[in-house]
């Protein structure tokens, strides 16, 4: 059996959810395969670290059992995700009038190129491939017998805490092997929900791809909740004696109950049939052009199946940014390429307590490491810094750690900021519209802002733009015609 589409869309991830909303407002007919394999991404899996976290931080009650660690929050964090899934859940879709398809299938070119599955042939003017990305068996000798768990089997921890309430079913000792920022988040959250954490790293920093003071922070900040630090460090083994798994690091083990691996993802890929239809692909994931279609014209990809990730981390919000504009492409004859250096203009985050988040460009790949009253050369970019117990709402709410550092050029154009402290994921989106607006530090100074608020911690920064400009010497015409050049 035949069927006919504008569009099938192939994943069960958050970017192919919102890739059929995107599809159907623009009044296409659209089928969504959600392929029923084992160990597929699950459409809001990051957000379990989040939900463990909230309840960490805001909730009484589980603050009262830090001692012996509970299934509560862990049933929250449940409950929480249930809900996030609803707002886009199959239901909701079909309602929209997408056509929901479950079951695993393949492509095939004859006759015609189409997707099959249970014996229905999908045809459509174009295909988009948003399978995402799912964890893999690290090379650890042992760690198969021993088991783990990963971000995609976290939530058959959560079903054990439901069905198993009079038990100690949560696992007391952790140990996560992997510089991802997941991890990262889920070592802090376990530390505060009481439990004992070692993070192993083979890095020389947590957080490799950020700048080593602000990763300094937030690695004092996990030591000081309780979390065990290993840097540049390689497991060699994983053994397991009755319940206990053990770590070796050399020539010490480590006794846990639970190991969490944070590696980077591998692409889903399989079993698709894609090298049949012509579709190029690597261990990195599939070959796309700054179109977001692959070596076939008719298919399209995008997300972190393509290897793409932001800032060298996955983000949802780049797969869901590329995801709109693959069904534009697919959907339209005129074709939007994707520039990436807008990639610049997309924030992100690592969500600890408390959290970092940066946009654009970073004081690592600028270059500099001095801020901006030291700097003497006018050629180079400036740093400018101010720290969060300056911030008015940061006294009055008793906070005193936190750091802000833009990026900007002699001109005054921000090309990039970190932020570290309260409140940063939400700070760092009015640069990241600056930054992509393109607009001057001294434009963003003249912007009015509650007081007192968070959002004096950037004005704050941009203030130091002013000290900066008042401490260069006073210049004629002709110098000034060579500093602006």
């Amino acid at each position: 059996m035949a069927l006919e589409y504008d569009l099938v869309i192939i994943g069960a991830t958050a970017a192919a959810r919102t890739a059929a909303i995107e599809a159907v407002n623009l009044q296409a007919r659209v089928a969504l395969i959600l392929p029923q394999l084992y160990g597929q991404p699950h459409p809001q899996r990051a957000f379990y670290p989040h939900a463990l976290a909230q309840i960490a931080k805001t909730d009484r009650v589980a603050r009262t059992r830090l001692q012996s660690p509970s299934s509560y929050p862990w049933k929250y964090a449940r409950a929480a995700i249930d809900r996030l899934e609803q707002q886009s859940s199959p239901a909701l879709l079909a309602a929209m009038g997408v056509d929901i398809i479950i079951g695993t299938g393949e492509f095939c070119r004859r006759p015609h190129l189409a997707f099959n599955i249970d014996r229905r042939y999908l045809r459509a003017r174009a295909y988009l491939i948003a399978t995402g990305s799912v964890s893999h068996s690290p090379l650890i000798p042992g760690i198969q017998a021993a088991g783990y768990l990963t971000l995609d089997r976290l939530p058959s921890l959560i079903d054990a805490a439901q069905t198993k309430p009079r038990q100690r079913e949560v696992p007391l000792r952790w140990a996560i092997i992997g510089a991802e920022s997941i991890g990262v988040e889920l070592a802090q959250t376990l530390a505060k929900l009481g439990c004992q954490v070692t993070l192993i790293v083979e890095t020389e920093q947590i957080l490799p791809y950020e700048d080593l003071d602000l990763a300094n922070l937030i690695q004092a900040q996990l030591e000081a909740d309780g979390v065990k630090i290993y840097l540049a460090t390689v497991v060699t083994s994983v053994g397991k004696e009755d319940a206990v798994k053990l770590v070796t690091i050399g020539a010490e083990s480590i006794a846990v109950d639970e190991i969490f691996i944070a590696l980077p993802d591998r692409p889903l890929l399989e079993p698709f049939n894609l090298l049949g239809v012509g579709v190029d692909y690597t261990d990195k994931g599939i070959s796309i052009d700054n179109k977001l279609r692959t070596s076939h014209r008719q298919i399209y990809a995008c997300g972190s199946v393509c290897g793409n990730v932001l800032g060298g981390y996955q983000s949802q919000s780049l797969t869901q940014f590329e995801a709109k504009i693959a069904v534009k492409n697919a959907l339209s004859w005129c074709k939007t390429k994707v520039d990436y250096q807008s990639y610049n203009y997309l924030p992100w985050a690592v969500y600890t307590d408390p959290p970092l988040a940066r946009v654009g460009m970073t004081i690592a790949h600028s270059g500099q490491t001095t801020p901006a009253r030291s700097l003497r050369q006018p050629r180079d970019l400036i740093i400018l810094q101010t720290y969060l117990k300056t911030c008015p709402q940061a006294i009055l709410a008793n906070i005193t750690s936190g750091i802000c550092q833009m990026v900007v050029t002699r001109r005054g154009q921000i090309l990039g900021a970190e932020i570290v402290g309260q409140n940063a994921p939400e700070l760092i989106q009015i640069l990241a519209v600056a930054i992509q607006q393109k607009l001057t530090i001294t434009e963003l100074t003249t912007f009015p802002g509650l007081a007192p608020s968070y959002v004096e911690f950037i004005y704050q920064a941009a203030q130091e733009w002013h000290k900066y400009e008042r401490s260069q010497p006073r210049r004629g015409w002709i110098e000034r015609l060579f500093w602006w050049k």
